[in-house]
């Protein structure tokens, strides 16, 4: 059995790393850590060197997590001749360029950011990917097809654990996330404005959970639609996130414009179904890849504000249709999703390129 350690300036607490240390952890692989804070790399550099020789050096495989392309130099010269794995779960360029727009199409910032990818896919000998139309991404800059694994976002236990919703009025709508523009919020909220329009709706009420980039002008957009039955409780600890879903009948996904939201499954949409409810999220490859719309979810055009207050219309009033859905999301998620899942496969999968 192969040992890995986790290594870069990553988030400890981040979803994506904790579900695959402790999956690996519980895939009997033995898992170190070698981290530093998220600072210059002048700085940043220093720390990881002299955390190596204690966490790193008698590793087999050391694995760059999620966000981490500047370390990924680093960590190829340490691994030596050692297999190193890099999860980036986004390219830099497609997130902070054709995503959030922060650098425009032609600029030095956005060619910098397409090199940042390409030198830091391209130093790793496996590449993961969450979804392979992610993958395909990663192969249009560079990455050949034999060296990507697809390893599925998934969702922790403490999710799978989440009871029965209440059985008690409003109905309880929930989206809960950064305010990326991949989530497409105010989709959801133009979908709001014409549910709440529509007559004699079950009694209904939506959170919208979290704080980030898009949160002022989404308030501001709920505000300008006049919505009265939406609430910003602002951000949550992570710890508190399955008290907020316990409460929830619908949960809701990512339904930006952007070709990013049609190759990624958010963690949102695992939670929601690992915790029996039903979800709706954008239409795209990725959910194809992993589940069957209208049987584990429903799945409408992205960036449809109408087609999403046409499915929450029917969840709202069906709800037999909604338990359906939930139980049959539930039944998917436990088999593709959970932490044993996810680290038996990436154990294997990291045994089997080592012989």
């Amino acid at each position: 059995m192969t040992s890995v350690c986790f290594f870069g300036a990553y988030d400890p607490a981040y979803p994506r790393n904790r579900i695959l240390r402790e999956g690996l952890r519980r895939a009997g692989v033995t898992v170190s850590e070698c981290r530093a804070g998220e600072h210059r790399a002048f700085r940043r550099y220093p720390a990881l060197l002299a955390g190596y020789a204690r966490a790193a050096a008698h590793a087999d495989t050391l694995l760059v997590p999620e966000f981490r392309h500047k370390d990924v130099p680093l960590a190829r010269i340490l691994a030596g001749r050692r297999r190193l794995v890099f999860d980036p779960l986004v390219s830099r360029h497609d997130t902070l360029v054709l995503d959030w727009r922060r650098h425009a199409e032609r600029s030095l910032q956005a060619r910098w950011n397409r090199m940042i990818d390409r030198w830091s896919l391209g130093w790793a000998d496996v590449v993961l990917c969450d979804t392979w139309a992610h993958g395909e991404l990663y192969q249009s800059l560079g990455v050949p097809r034999d060296r990507l694994r697809r390893v599925l976002v998934g969702a922790e236990d403490v999710f799978f654990a989440i009871l029965a919703a209440p059985e008690r009025a409003p109905l309880r709508i929930l989206y809960v996330g950064g305010f990326l523009p991949l989530h497409g919020v105010p989709v959801i909220l133009e979908a709001l404005a014409r549910l709440e329009r529509r007559p004699r709706l079950p009694e209904f009420h939506c959170e919208l959970v979290g704080k980030g980039m898009g949160f002022e002008a989404a308030r501001a957009k709920a505000r300008e639609l006049g919505l009265a039955r939406v609430e910003f409780p602002g951000a949550v600890d992570y710890a508190d996130l399955p008290r907020a879903l316990a409460q929830a009948h619908i949960v809701l996904g990512a339904f930006g414009s952007g070709e990013k939201a049609g190759r990624v499954i958010p963690h949102k949409v695992y939670q929601g179904l690992a915790a029996g409810r039903a979800v709706v999220t954008g239409d795209g490859a990725g959910v194809r890849e992993v589940f069957t719309p209208e049987r584990d979810l429903r799945a409408v055009p992205r960036n449809d504000p109408d087609a999403l207050a046409d499915a929450l219309e029917t969840l709202l009033r069906d709800p037999d249709r909604r338990e359906r859905l939930a139980a049959a999301g539930r039944d998917r998620a436990l088999e593709v999703a959970t932490v044993e899942q996810i680290g038996r496969g990436l154990a294997a999968m990291l045994d089997a390129e080592a012989r």
